[in-house]
């Protein structure tokens, strides 16, 4: 799986993010409280930027004259909105610690994820020696995986975790299941995944009513990050063709996620995740392009 090109696509969709968050999020604000929202109510209304400056004035007392004099703190419009724009920086420092760092990590608290014991480390290991063998490149694998008790048939990356729920384990499609999941490790999308929950969530950007436009640039690219998400599951998919897991992989989403997949509002255009019969068909699509004549899944 050629890397190359996708990394490159990151870069740009995560850079031109950034860029228009806080230079067209800087336009947004000089606008806004540069306007005078109330000058439809009365004639002389001021800028928003404007009337806050005037508001830096005190008055004190003067013993010496007893007199109450008013002292100016030199507020003027534009230096009120760099400070504004740099709480607006501040707190976009603040989300992307907290959803790019810390989250992960209380996520996986909340879930009670914990060390695995026993066969669980035999059966992981075993089920990753059949992807590896036979193979010219070598496969990544998680740096630390950890297991969620209850009857749930799934596995999922939580920041750099793999987290996996211990019924899967013991299933006969776990190693299919597996060779899927370890094609992010094989690419760019565990760090791809940490940056991007670094951007503001797209429903800030109703803050942009009140002159904050949090989230601008993730709600522009938003269609194009979604597109990328989908992109990755389907390379992750082709990881596992490329390892012989692919059959039994379409085998595995088709009895166990395929019944469980709802259709959403507007088809999968702006989800991360594509149908489930969109990734059998693809995987099909792979097999009889590696092998002509093979049965179809579906």
């Amino acid at each position: 799986m050629d890397n190359r090109k996708t990394i490159y696509l990151f870069l740009v969709l995560i850079f031109a993010s950034w860029i228009i968050e806080f230079f067209v999020g800087w336009k947004l604000m000089n606008w806004w409280w540069g306007t005078a929202w109330f000058a439809f109510s009365y004639p002389g209304a001021k800028p928003t930027a404007q009337f806050i400056a005037e508001l830096g004035q005190v008055t004190r007392y003067n013993p010496g004259t007893r007199t109450y004099q008013t002292v100016s703190l030199h507020w003027t419009p534009e230096g009120v909105i760099l400070i504004l724009f740099a709480v607006y920086v501040f707190l976009h420092v603040v989300n992307a610690v907290w959803n790019g760092l810390l989250r992960p990590f209380f996520k996986r608290w909340q879930m009670g994820a914990r060390r695995p014991i026993g066969d669980e480390v035999k059966k992981f290991e075993a089920a990753y020696a059949t992807i590896a063998k036979n193979v010219l490149e070598p496969v990544s694998r998680p740096g630390k995986w950890l297991v969620v008790d209850g009857p749930g048939l799934d596995m999922r990356w939580i920041g750099y975790v793999l987290v996996i729920d211990r019924e899967l384990l013991s299933h006969r499609y776990f190693t299919a299941l597996l060779a899927a999941q370890l094609g992010h490790t094989n690419s760019e999308d565990r760090l791809a995944h940490r940056l991007y929950d670094m951007l503001p969530p797209t429903a800030c950007i109703a803050g942009v009513v009140f002159g904050w436009p949090f989230a601008v640039g993730h709600v522009l690219l938003f269609p194009f990050w979604m597109w990328y998400w989908r992109a990755r599951v389907f390379a992750s998919d082709r990881f596992a063709v490329e390892r012989g897991q692919g059959y039994t992989l379409a085998r595995a989403l088709e009895e166990i996620y395929l019944r469980v997949d709802n259709s959403t509002r507007g088809g999968r255009l702006l989800k991360p995740m594509p149908y489930v019969a969109e990734r059998i068909h693809r995987i099909q699509r792979l097999l009889e392009q590696r092998t002509p004549g093979a049965p179809r899944i579906i």
